[in-house]
């Protein structure tokens, strides 16, 4: 467990409403509470190799988590034709999210944005099924990948 510039463990998690389509869905955090903890993954960039090595990961725990009542999103600051272009290519069924506009707003509020830039290093972060932070796992280098196994035994709460 870590913290973030922003957060630590136990802290409120920052509300956000993204987009997940780009035909206007929105994915807003808060609908989740009560209901499904949420395990966010923070990546860099549509279509990078180590961005698009960390997907299949995440497709392949994605019943773990649903198991748990958990639900993997990704947030990374591409736009949303992109992201739906990278979801298709990749045959991923959990939702991605738009933290295009403004850019890296929600990776700012999570203590996880590499300025200039607006986007977000690779974090993930568990929110449990009350909104607080439950888990903090950034990578040593932004091309490691994450270890999911600690984060499948937090989201149990």
């Amino acid at each position: 467990m870590s913290e973030t510039a922003t957060l630590k463990v136990g802290d409120e998690a920052p509300d956000f409403e993204l987009p997940s389509s780009p035909t206007g869905e929105k994915f807003k955090l808060s609908d989740y509470e009560g209901k499904n903890a949420v395990v966010i993954n923070f990546v860099p960039a549509a279509f990078s190799p180590a961005c698009s090595n960390q997907m299949p990961l995440i497709e392949k725990k994605r019943e773990e988590f649903a198991s748990q009542d958990a639900l993997p999103v990704v947030i990374s600051s591409d736009g949303v034709w992109a992201q739906a272009a990278w979801k298709k290519e990749l045959g991923l069924e959990f939702p991605i999210l738009s933290d295009f506009a403004p850019l890296g707003d929600t990776a700012r509020k999570y203590g996880v944005v590499i300025e200039p830039r607006g986007i977000a290093n690779r974090v993930v972060i568990v929110v449990d099924k009350h909104g607080k932070i439950a888990w903090i796992q950034p990578v040593e280098k932004i091309t490691d990948m994450p270890d999911y196994d600690p984060v499948l035994a937090c989201s149990k709460d």
